[in-house]
């Protein structure tokens, strides 16, 4: 459903939500936390549900918009994108599994229960396969050059 034929209400749900995701999003940029680049997705889509000037405003966004372009246009990345991707996602849990692997047990208080190591290593090991296993199969994308400025 086009931007206008929506109900005030809604484009400014979607508005807010989106500004939401657009925080998290860049947050999770400049951070290993967190994956930035799909909050920012999310936020395209909601833009593109409330408002032409905000979806347009992403982007053309220096820093994250020609990705967004990519993706939106054939659900690609460039190779650069892909390599620093899969660099952050592997330097963070990496690290993260490190300090598990040295630390104490985990110990959940509210149950008394000792949680052993090998179940959080074993999610961050196969969350690391998964993803790079989804990143080597998205398709490489071709030079786009930004939208024309009307």
């Amino acid at each position: 459903m086009p931007h206008r034929e929506r109900p005030l209400i809604v484009r400014c749900a979607y508005g807010a939500f989106g500004l939401v995701c657009v925080a998290v999003g860049f947050v999770g940029i400049v951070t290993p936390v967190m994956p930035g680049f799909v909050f920012l997705v999310i936020a395209l889509w909601a833009f593109r549900n409330s408002s032409a000037k905000m979806e347009n405003w992403l982007l053309d966004n220096r820093y994250v918009g020609q990705t967004l372009r990519d993706w939106d246009a054939g659900r690609s990345m460039k190779l650069r994108t892909k390599i620093v991707a899969l660099c952050m996602i592997w330097v963070a849990i990496s690290v993260t599994c490190y300090k598990i692997a040295t630390s104490n047990p985990i110990f959940i208080k509210q149950i008394a229960w000792t949680l052993p190591k090998w179940v959080p290593l074993t999610i961050l090991v196969g969350t690391v396969i998964w993803l790079t296993d989804f990143l080597r199969r998205v398709p490489l994308s071709v030079e786009t050059s930004p939208p024309e400025k009307l």
